[in-house]
């Protein structure tokens, strides 16, 4: 039987097959059941012997058959027929109507036993017959096809997906991934539905437990917890109540992933961050406690004498301050990015703007995009590049932040004084700056701040012969607000 014809959505074109040894008869029901149904396309032969070899080349969907034949029987044909086609509908049609052959009809195998009579309504019960004998066929090998296709999705998936009873009690579903992720065959937890428990670390049994009790009573749930293995292994699963028609939770269906290795990263990124905290926490009360009793013998010494000198102590501890505030920053801003959300780019870069002291510089900008990053580090980025081009390009320096045309990042330049020759290398370096009066911290700080996020940063050429920063990798997408386009 043709594959086309198997899963031919249900309400689309019959086609039937009639055998009978009276051409008349046989013309005469076709024109009968196009009349009933204009989805019928009716074909008929009068030799039993060649209706297999149809079935097995054309695009058949039920067949109907005399039963009485001079060459064969219509089981005859019947058996012929399942050969190619073991499913396709097969409609016994005949004026021969003892219980003997109807019995053996059934015992056959056909899909049904019409008598033939003289009056017109058995052609509406024949079309009957044939519409539900199809539509039903054509159902199941939907079916059967969606059910393979679900299966290939879940074993080709890395995730383990279940279903249980609302209670736990009864497992409905589970794929075979359970098997390498719990180390416990399928059957098994057939069997035993909450064997997973055992595999569970004991440390985290109980707060499952209540995960699960919680998704019982209809809340959807996300738990992390880890499996008892060689080594230790951390899964996630979520968990969501299915409710019937009452509302009454009737079933709980979930997937199951590992996340072990997010696990590791999220260990050595907290025992990372907690070196620079205390690497800070050094910084800011080792070196602000003497800073402190230096100035305040500063102000003693200043009571008991006038001095130019005690001026410049002042400004040399002033700038100590400086460093060791930026030097905070570096540290603290210089850890991963963990969270992120997704930010207007355009008032962010407003924001950030409003931060700093302006002087008569001006601020030009094309930024109708979000992007995906935390909103506070990605401003002090900004609010170091408008503070650079200030410091270096002077207080009317022209700043203009735009994204690239292909979506892949975003740029930040001025038409202040270029970088010195030969020290382009060295700008994202810490402590390196051309001002007397800077740290050098800033632009190592932004470029700290960008690698957290996976981004790139680069120096380029500015079209309007200033600096200009290029930050690729990130992610952007369009909204609908149109920013105004210039501010100052």
């Amino acid at each position: 039987m043709n594959a086309t014809s198997q899963t031919r959505a249900p309400g689309s074109e019959i086609r039937i097959l009639h055998v009978d040894d009276e051409p008349d008869f046989a013309r005469l029901v076709a024109g009968n059941l196009d009349r009933e149904d204009d989805r019928f396309t009716v074909e008929w032969t009068t030799d039993p012997e060649e209706v297999a070899d149809i079935v097995g080349t054309d695009k058949v969907d039920c067949l109907l058959s005399d039963y009485a034949m001079p060459e064969m029987t219509g089981l005859d044909v019947l058996g012929e027929v399942r050969a190619v086609a073991p499913e396709i509908p097969f409609i016994l049609f005949t004026d021969t109507g003892s219980e003997t052959i109807a019995s053996e009809a059934i015992s056959a195998g056909v899909s049904d036993y019409v008598i033939k009579k003289t009056i017109k309504e058995q052609y509406e019960l024949l079309a009957t017959k044939i519409t539900t004998h199809v539509e039903r066929r054509r159902a199941k090998a939907v079916a059967n096809r969606t059910q393979r296709q679900l299966h290939e999705l879940a074993e080709n998936t890395h995730d383990v997906l279940w279903i249980f009873s609302a209670d736990w009690t009864e497992l409905e579903y589970v794929n075979s991934r359970y098997e390498e992720m719990f180390g416990q065959t399928v059957p098994s937890l057939y069997e035993s539905p909450e064997s997973f428990l055992n595999e569970t670390h004991p440390d985290d049994v109980e707060d499952l437990k209540e995960a699960m009790q919680r998704v019982s009573e209809g809340h959807p749930q996300e738990m992390e917890y880890r499996i008892r293995d060689d080594t230790t292994k951390w899964v996630a699963s979520h968990a969501e109540p299915i409710r019937d028609e009452t509302g009454t939770v009737v079933r709980v269906a979930g997937f199951t992933h590992e996340i072990t290795e997010r696990k590791r990263r999220e260990l050595e990124l907290r025992v990372k961050n907690e070196r620079l905290e205390r690497f800070a926490s050094i910084v800011s009360h080792d070196l602000r406690n003497p800073l402190s009793v230096a100035d305040g013998y500063l102000e003693l010494a200043r009571e008991e004498a006038d001095s130019n000198h005690l001026e410049t102590v002042d400004r040399a501890l002033e700038r100590m301050e400086t460093l060791i505030s930026e030097l905070l920053v570096l540290a603290r801003e210089g850890q991963e990015v963990t969270e992120s959300k997704s930010v207007s780019l355009d008032k962010l870069v407003f924001s950030s703007w409003n931060n700093i002291d302006q002087k008569n510089a001006s601020l030009h900008t094309e930024t109708n995009v979000r992007i995906q990053a935390d909103e506070i580090r990605l401003g002090q980025v900004f609010e170091n590049f408008f503070r650079n081009a200030i410091e270096h390009g002077g207080d009317a320096v022209t700043i203009s932040v735009g994204v690239f045309d292909d979506a892949t990042g975003f740029y930040v330049e001025n038409d202040g004084d270029p970088i010195p020759d030969g020290k382009q290398d060295q700008i994202f370096e810490t402590g390196f700056t051309t001002n007397e009066q800077g740290t050098g911290f800033g632009l190592a700080i932004s470029k700290r701040i960008v690698n957290a996020h996976g981004w790139e940063i680069e120096l380029a050429d500015s079209q309007q012969g200033g600096v200009r920063f290029e930050i690729t990798g990130t992610e952007l997408t369009d909204q609908t607000t149109a920013p105004d386009q210039n501010r100052q």
